[in-house]
């Protein structure tokens, strides 16, 4: 039962998704911090604090904290606070003075944040809005005192901890992947593109083709295993992170895995180690989760605030889809999206069926038993009660609104492209927005063409094959929370890199980046693509034009989208895409985004 309770809050903190801490005797710690009677607690406030904690960090605030009765701590005496710099760090929580530290003899308050985090998502804490605090729930009284002597997990541990993954909806969807037919071997990659509400920037996915081509054109062995093991999304990320723990649980196991592509009408291969496969354990692990044969199905634990990570009108999407979830697992059978529609209607939601059927996909790919149709679901699952925090105050952002516009739109094109608008607005994830522009040119749109980025190379490069006349794109991509107005410098950089290309003198830029075109490209363009544009964009275009002899554009991502959908539906191909791209203007082809 879910149930929806109002509240006064504005914003509320994030639970379900967890990317760090996979350390599981540190875990148990954690949740025995809530145990009165462990160890654990017993040393934290007779020796771990006092000697850690300074009087004027809140040592004896920290102490009453444990030994009041029933236990509840909140969130800021649990995490603590942050210190600049970090190096200067003291010791000002509880759960920091629980772990310890590489180098010091606690952690800071982030992975304190993760770790509260965890043992949240695993069920074995429950938390209050009302007083944002913590306390023990039984599963995590069980595990307290099932500890022994040792640093080694013993058998009891591990099987209440495999309980609990199991009961951890994304951690079921990964099992389910991997599940999938016989001898499935998935990259983080290929788990993380199927992992939560994909479509928006909280669940994002680096393009696995895009970067095996970047790693195949690449020479430098330290700048490709860097690529390999720094460069993701949030959701691969979470994937990675939540197949380490079934790794520990022996439910999966990290084998390597070999991932071929093709570049310019050569196959190159790389191997990307972080790729998983389930074991037997892990097969009937999967199925005690779906009740079969002689298993009890496992109820899942489903919070409020797992149905979305950021964005301006996060609390929105998170009433939103707990609402849909609602209706869905309440329901009598099948349930359509039309009844959902209104049972959001009467709550004051305004939604589209294609942004619902987008939510119940959503709901799927968080690890929930649903059954999706196209006009109708069924609910085929079982979760334990959770609470909705009504907002008093609920509104959309205006990307998001941009979103449900396209939605009804795109009508062949994956939703997962919509992740987009949210990364054309947002500058800390420039290089995902790059590397997802471009996936969405090469596996959507026939081109063909490679990611670069980097110190004096444009963003990419894009191609067609197999026209009368082909040709080639320079791309730069642009993300800015406000728009982009293409500024002089910006326009200049763009002209060189036409120049260079028109040129190409090794002695004027020794990386060559234009050796990655196709020869016997008989034209060139150049392409700016951006969340949407400000000012005189056009002069800016007129002026390189006008300076290099090769003709531009710019390209809102709204329309960009529009674009790639009307290639896959068939309505516009390459060649005549060139004659109404590239005039040295904004490019438009829907007057109404």
């Amino acid at each position: 039962m879910i149930h929806l309770i109002p509240t006064e809050a504005k914003r509320f903190r994030t639970f379900g998704w967890v990317q760090d801490p996979s350390d599981f005797r540190s875990l148990c710690d954690v949740v025995a911090i809530f145990d009165e009677t462990s160890l654990k607690h017993q040393e934290l406030a007779g020796q771990v604090i006092p000697a850690l904690v300074e009087e004027r960090d809140g040592r004896q605030r920290l102490l009453d904290a444990l030994n009041q009765r029933p236990l509840r701590i909140s969130y800021t005496d649990l995490v603590g606070t942050s210190f600049t710099p970090r190096s200067a760090a003291r010791c000002n929580g509880i759960v920091q003075a629980a772990v310890r530290g590489q180098v010091r003899p606690f952690i800071g308050d982030w992975p304190a944040d993760n770790f509260v985090r965890w043992a949240h998502a695993l069920g074995f804490l429950r938390y209050g809005y009302q007083g944002d605090a913590f306390e023990l729930t039984e599963t995590g009284k069980a595990l307290a005192q099932a500890r022994t002597q040792g640093e080694e997990l013993n058998s009891q541990e591990k099987e209440l901890l495999t309980s609990a993954v199991l009961a951890y909806p994304p951690a079921v969807r990964i099992l389910s992947l991997l599940g999938e037919g016989e001898g499935a071997h998935l990259t983080k990659f290929e788990l993380g593109k199927q992992l939560g509400f994909v479509g928006e920037d909280g669940f994002t996915s680096l393009p696995q083709t895009v970067l095996v081509r970047s790693l195949a054109s690449s020479k430098d062995a330290k700048e490709k295993n860097k690529m390999k093991t720094d460069w993701d999304g949030s959701s691969d990320k979470y994937a990675r992170m939540i197949a380490k723990w079934l790794e520990k649980l022996g439910l999966v196991k990290q084998e390597a895995k070999p991932v071929t592509v093709t570049l310019a009408g050569r196959k190159y291969t790389e191997s990307i180690g972080q790729s998983y496969v389930i074991t037997g354990l892990g097969i009937t692990a999967l199925n005690r989760t779906l009740g079969k044969s002689r298993h009890k199905r496992i109820p899942k634990n489903v919070s409020f605030e797992m149905m979305a990570t950021k964005g301006d009108d996060r609390e929105y999407l998170r009433t939103r889809r707990t609402c849909v979830l609602k209706a869905v697992s309440e329901g009598k059978g099948r349930v359509s999206y039309t009844e959902i529609q209104k049972y959001l209607e009467a709550l004051g939601l305004q939604e589209d069926e294609a942004t619902i059927r987008d939510d119940v996909q959503g709901l799927i790919h968080i690890g929930l038993n649903i059954a999706a149709g196209e006009r109708e679901c069924v609910w085929k699952d079982e979760i334990n009660d959770l609470i909705l925090p009504v907002p008093k105050k609920l509104a959309k952002s205006s990307q998001s609104e941009t979103k449900e516009k396209l939605r009804e739109k795109l009508r062949n094109l994956p939703h997962e492209y919509l992740s987009l608008v949210d990364l054309a607005y947002d500058s800390k994830q420039n290089r995902l927005f790059e590397m997802k522009v471009i996936e969405l040119l090469t596996e959507e749109c026939g081109f063909q063409g490679l990611h670069l980025g980097g110190s004096r190379r444009p963003d990419g490069v894009l191609y067609t094959a197999g026209l009368t006349d082909n040709y080639g794109i320079i791309l730069d991509t642009k993300a800015y929370s406000s728009g982009y107005s293409l500024p002089i410098a910006q326009a200049d950089e763009m002209e060189r890199y036409v120049r260079e290309n028109q040129t190409r003198d090794e002695l004027v830029n020794p990386n060559q980046w234009w050796e990655n075109f196709e020869n016997g490209l008989g034209t060139f363009y150049f392409l700016f693509v951006a969340g949407h544009f400000n000012g005189n964009v056009q002069a800016q275009l007129e002026r390189i034009s006008r300076n290099t002899g090769v003709l531009g554009a710019a390209a809102s991502i709204s329309q960009l989208l529009l674009l790639a959908d009307a290639i896959r539906g068939g309505r516009m191909d390459r060649e005549r895409l060139r004659h109404l791209m590239f005039q040295n203007e904004e490019f438009l082809l829907n007057q109404e985004l």
